[in-house]
C-alpha cells in the first residue's frame, strides 16, 4: 500500500483543548445512521476506505456544524498518521527482526506473529506491520528476548546504580529528600524540512523549556534563534517558548535554543506505618484523584485488574507498591505508536500487554487514582545516561506529600530494598521537567490540530496552511553536565 502524503488542512481548532464526545451522529453514504464513534472505530480497526468515504461524504455537506467538521477532519488525520506508523510489510518486519538476531527463522517469526507479540494492522484487507515491530519483538516476547540474550545483544541501561546510591546517600547526609545534583546545559534545535512550507510564509513553533520548581532551579536562557519569543507562564503545567520565523528559501528552517538549569535528585524513605489515607475532598488533591478522560478512565477492565493486583490491601503505600511492581514486571517497555492514534493509553496497554514510558506511566497513574492515591503526570527528557524523551509521574502519600515514581525504570536490580524500590519515592537528577499534567494547552494557543495530543516534548509546529506533523520536521536534543560559572562551551 502506498503511503498517503500528509496534506495540511485549514483547521481552526485546538484538539487538545476540546475532545469532542464521540456520540455525535452523522449520516452514512448508504443512508444508515453512523456515529462518530463508529467512524473512529473504523479508523482504529483499519477500515480506512469505509471511514474515508463516510468522512468525505459528510464534509461535503453545506450544513455541517463546526465541531462535527473538526472531529471528522481529525479522524482523516488519524488515517494519515496511522499510515506512517504501520509502514512495513511482513518481509520488512522479519528482516528488521533478523537484524537484531540473525539466527531467527521464518517458522519462529510466524509463531510469534500468531501469538500477538508482533504488532500489525489489517488495512482494507492488507496486513501492515508497525514500523518498530521487528525490534519490539525482543522486548515483548520472552522466547525472542532469551535468544537475543544468548546472541550477546544487550540494551543500554536506563540508569546507573551509582546514581541511585548517590541520591540516597545525599538524602541521608542532608536529611532532606531533595538535594541539588547537577547543572545541565541543553541545546535544542527544531528543523522544518525544505519544501514543507512555501518560502517566506511564517512558521509558528513551540519548543520545550524547563519548568520553575519541580526540583529545577537557576533556569537561564543563554541564546535563541530567532531572538524574539513568548514564554508560557512560569508555573504553567506545560512549559514552552513560542517563536515565529519565515520559511527559508533554501534548506531547512531552524529554531534553536540553548539554556542551563540546575536539577535535583530526590529520595523519600517511606515508613508504611505512618502513611495515611488522603481526604478525596481536599481541593489541592482533588484534580489528581478520580478519572480524567480520555486517558484516565476507570473501565471495567481496569477495575478488574485493580482487584487482582491490590486485593484487600488498605495501606496506600502498599497499594502503590503492588501496582508499581505489577506494571513494571507485566507491561514490558516497547516502542509505541503515536499517542494521537490511540484512544486510551491504559486500555491499549491492557490489550497488547506492552507500552512505552507514557503508556506504562498512565496505566500506573490510573490504577493509583482508582485506589484513592493522588497521581499526576510529570514528563520531559532524560539527560543522563540516555538523552531522550521520557514520562514518569508523582504520587501523593500523606504525610510525606508528593513523591516521584518512574515505573518504566521500575525495580532496580539490587538486594538493598532502598535501592530496589528507589524509583517509587525517588528519582535521579538526570531529568528535564517540561510538563506536570497531560493534554495541556499551548501558549499562545495552537490554531491547528496538535501532532502530540497527550504530551509535549519534541515541540509543535504549524503555519497558516495547517499543522506540520512529525514527518515534516526533525529535532535535535543535546545535554551536557557543566560546572558552575563554566559558561557556554
Amino acid at each position: 500500500m502506498k503511503l498517503m502524503k500528509f496534506k495540511p488542512k485549514n483547521l481552526l481548532w485546538n484538539f487538545t483543548l476540546t475532545r469532542l464526545a464521540l456520540s455525535l451522529t452523522v449520516l452514512s453514504v448508504s443512508g444508515k445512521a453512523a456515529t462518530m464513534e463508529e467512524i473512529s472505530r473504523w479508523v482504529s480497526d483499519g477500515h480506512w476506505q469505509q471511514a474515508g468515504n463516510e468522512i468525505a461524504h459528510e464534509l461535503a455537506r453545506t450544513n455541517l456544524d463546526f465541531p462535527t467538521r473538526q472531529e471528522l477532519l481529525f479522524q482523516s488525520d488519524r488515517i494519515t498518521r496511522m499510515h506512517l506508523d504501520f509502514d512495513k510489510t511482513r518481509a520488512q518486519a522479519f528482516q528488521d527482526a533478523r537484524g537484531v538476531v540473525p539466527s531467527i527463522t521464518e517458522t519462529q517469526f510466524d509463531a510469534w506473529d500468531k501469538n500477538s507479540t508482533i504488532e500489525w494492522l489489517d488495512v482494507d484487507g492488507e496486513r501492515r506491520y508497525f514500523h518498530s515491530a521487528g525490534a519490539n519483538l525482543f522486548r515483548i516476547n520472552r522466547e525472542a528476548r532469551e535468544l537475543k540474550h544468548v546472541a550477546g545483544v544487550t540494551d543500554e541501561a536506563l540508569f546507573r546504580l551509582d546514581d541511585v546510591r548517590r541520591v540516597i546517600a545525599a538524602s541521608a547526609r542532608t536529611n532532606s529528600p531533595e538535594n541539588p545534583q547537577k547543572i545541565w546545559q541543553v541545546s535544542y534545535c527544531l528543523r522544518v524540512k525544505p519544501g514543507e512550507v512555501p518560502p517566506g510564509e511564517i512558521i509558528r513553533a513551540w519548543l520545550p523549556f524547563p519548568q520553575d520548581g519541580n526540583r529545577q532551579s537557576h533556569i537561564q536562557l543563554i541564546s535563541s534563534d530567532p531572538p524574539e519569543f513568548i514564554r508560557a507562564g512560569s508555573n504553567a503545567a506545560l512549559s514552552s517558548l513560542y517563536f515565529e520565523k519565515p520559511a527559508a528559501k533554501t534548506g531547512p528552517t531552524e529554531f534553536k535554543i540553548v539554556f542551563e538549569y540546575t536539577a535535583a535528585g530526590f529520595y523519600q524513605p517511606i515508613d508504611p506505618v505512618v502513611v495515611e489515607t488522603v481526604d478525596p475532598s481536599n481541593p489541592a488533591l482533588a484534580p489528581f484523584m478520580g478519572q480524567q478522560p480520555p486517558q484516565i478512565v476507570f473501565s471495567d477492565a481496569i477495575r478488574k485488574l485493580s482487584r487482582e493486583i491490590v486485593g484487600n490491601e488498605a495501606n496506600p503505600y502498599f497499594k502503590a507498591l503492588k501496582i508499581f511492581a505489577w506494571v513494571s514486571e507485566n507491561i514490558p517497555w516497547a516502542s509505541a505508536r503515536e499517542y494521537s492514534t490511540i484512544a486510551c493509553l491504559p486500555e491499549y496497554a491492557l490489550g497488547c500487554r506492552h507500552g512505552d514510558c507514557g503508556i506504562k506511566t498512565m496505566t500506573f497513574m490510573t490504577l493509583c487514582r482508582l485506589n484513592d492515591i493522588p497521581a499526576r503526570w510529570e514528563t520531559g527528557w532524560t539527560t543522563d545516561p540516555v538523552q531522550d524523551m521520557h514520562d514518569w509521574c508523582k504520587i501523593f502519600l500523606a504525610p510525606y506529600g508528593w513523591v516521584s515514581a518512574d515505573v518504566t525504570y521500575g525495580l532496580v536490580n539490587s538486594k538493598d530494598d532502598r535501592e530496589k524500590w528507589f524509583f517509587l519515592g525517588g528519582i535521579d537528577a538526570g531529568r528535564l521537567v517540561v510538563n506536570t499534567d497531560y493534554q495541556q494547552p499551548l501558549y499562545p494557543a495552537k490554531l491547528f490540530f496538535r501532532s502530540e495530543v497527550v504530551d509535549f516534548q519534541r515541540g509543535e509546529v504549524e503555519w497558516r496552511g495547517g499543522n506540520l506533523y512529525f514527518n515534516q520536521w526533525t529535532w535535535d536534543f543535546k545535554a551536557k553536565e557543566v560546572t558552575p560559572n563554566s559558561g557556554l562551551k
